[in-house]
C-alpha cells in the first residue's frame, strides 16, 4: 500500500543529516538511561534526530530534545494534530521541527507503527534502537536487524 503524507514545520530538515531513534515501550532502566544520555549528547551535533516519539521512552527523548531547542522530525502514525501543546507550536515558530503524517490511513494501529517506524529508518542515514531485555520478542528487532550492515546502527544494552 502507498501512503501519502501531510508535512506541517520545517521541510529543510529533510535535507540534513538525521539519525533515527526507536525505543521498546518497556526498557530498563539501564537502557533507558543510556538513551536518554545519548540524546543529551546529540544535542552537541548539528544531525536532526527523527522518531515516532510514542513509546515512553521516545516520548523523554522528545521532552529532552523540545527543552534543548535541538532540531527534530516527528513522524506519525495518524494524521496531523489540530492543535499542538505549547512547547511543540514554539518548536514550529521558530522552524526546530518538521511533524510529517500519513495522509491516507482509515485504521491506526500496529501496521501503521510499522510502516512509520519503516518509514523513519529509510529516512535516517544511522539508527539508535533502545530494545527491552526481559526476552519477549519485539518488532522493533526485527528492524534493527534488517538495517545491521546497511547503515550505521547502535543498540542499547551495550
Amino acid at each position: 500500500m502507498a501512503f501519502d503524507y501531510d508535512y506541517t514545520g520545517n521541510h529543510t530538515l529533510l535535507d540534513r543529516r538525521k539519525v533515527a531513534f526507536f525505543a521498546s515501550r518497556v526498557v530498563s532502566p539501564a537502557v533507558e538511561e543510556q538513551a536518554l544520555r545519548w540524546a543529551e549528547a546529540c544535542c552537541a551535533t548539528d544531525r536532526v534526530v527523527i522518531s515516532g516519539f510514542q513509546s515512553p521512552l521516545e516520548k523523554s527523548v522528545f521532552k529532552l530534545l523540545l527543552k534543548a531547542r535541538h532540531p527534530m522530525i516527528w513522524a506519525l502514525g495518524r494524521g496531523l494534530y489540530r492543535r499542538y501543546p505549547p512547547a511543540v507550536e514554539e518548536a514550529l515558530a521558530e522552524q526546530r521541527i518538521l511533524i510529517f503524517a500519513v495522509r491516507n490511513v482509515c485504521r491506526i494501529g500496529w501496521q501503521t507503527a510499522q510502516t512509520r517506524n519503516y518509514t523513519i529508518a529509510t529516512m535516517a542515514e544511522e539508527s539508535v534502537y533502545a530494545l527491552r531485555t526481559d526476552g519477549r520478542p519485539s518488532t522493533l528487532e526485527v528492524l534493527y536487524r534488517l538495517e545491521l550492515g546497511c547503515k550505521p546502527v547502535r543498540c542499547f544494552p551495550q
